[in-house]
C-alpha cells in the first residue's frame, strides 16, 4: 500500500508540473528561469498603418488612454468575424451613436507573424477601396513587440500577445484609463448587445467609484 501511495504522488505531481513547463516554454523561458507576475496596468507601443486615420506611424496605448477609456478590436486580414465587427463599428460610428462616447476604438492586428502589413492596408486601410474599411486606428504588433508596465515604463519581457490573453481573433477588450483589462469579450460574429455590454461596463464602474 504504501509503494501504491509513493507511485500515486509521482503521478499527481507530474501532472501539476506539467502545464507549468507548457507555459513557460509559451514565454521563452528556461526551468531555471524566474518568472515575475505581470502587473494588471499594462501598455504598449506599436507600428500603424501610418494612414492619416492612425494620427502617426507609432501608437502609444498609454498616450490614447489619457484621453479615456480604450476599446481594443484584436482583427485578422483573414477573420470573417473581424470584417463583422469592424462594420458594424464603422455603421455606429457613422450613425453618430458614438459621438458622446470618451471610448476610443483602436484595431489591433494579432497575427504580425502571418499575414503582412499589405495584408491588413487591402482589408481594412483604404476609404472606397477596402472591403472593411476602418476609419480609426489600426496597429501592428509582432511577437517581438514587448508589454510594459502601465506609468512606469518598466518593461515586463512578455509579448503583448501574451500580456494580453494571446486573444484569439475576434476579440473585444477596454482598457481603463490606468491599463487595466476592465472588460472582454470573444463573441465572433458582431452584436450590438454585446458592444453595448463594454460601454455599459465601463458606465457602471464609472458610478461605483
Amino acid at each position: 500500500m504504501g509503494m501504491l501511495r509513493k507511485i500515486i504522488f509521482a503521478l499527481l505531481t507530474a501532472v501539476l508540473l506539467i502545464p507549468g513547463c507548457i507555459d513557460m516554454e509559451r514565454l521563452g523561458l528556461e526551468s531555471g528561469d524566474e518568472v515575475k507576475p505581470l502587473p494588471f496596468e499594462l501598455t504598449f507601443e506599436s507600428n500603424t498603418l501610418d494612414r492619416n486615420e492612425d494620427e502617426g506611424s507609432t501608437f502609444s496605448l498609454e498616450e490614447e488612454l489619457e484621453n479615456g477609456p480604450v476599446m481594443l478590436l484584436w482583427i485578422g486580414s483573414g477573420c470573417s468575424g473581424c470584417h463583422d465587427w469592424t462594420d458594424l463599428i464603422r455603421e455606429k460610428m457613422d450613425n453618430g451613436d458614438l459621438n458622446e462616447s470618451n471610448v476610443t476604438i483602436v484595431s489591433v492586428h494579432r497575427w504580425g507573424q502571418y499575414e503582412s502589413q499589405e495584408d491588413v492596408m487591402e482589408v481594412f486601410g483604404t476609404k472606397n477601396e477596402s472591403a472593411h474599411y476602418t476609419p480609426w486606428k489600426v496597429v501592428l504588433p509582432t511577437p517581438e513587440t514587448q508589454a510594459y508596465e502601465f506609468g512606469t515604463g518598466v518593461n515586463t519581457g512578455v509579448s503583448v500577445y501574451s500580456a494580453y490573453g494571446n486573444p484569439g481573433t475576434p476579440t473585444l477588450q477596454i482598457i481603463a484609463e490606468n491599463g487595466v483589462m476592465a472588460w472582454q469579450s470573444k463573441t465572433y460574429w458582431a452584436n450590438e448587445t454585446v458592444f453595448e455590454e463594454g460601454f455599459s461596463f465601463l458606465e457602471t464602474q464609472a458610478v461605483d467609484a
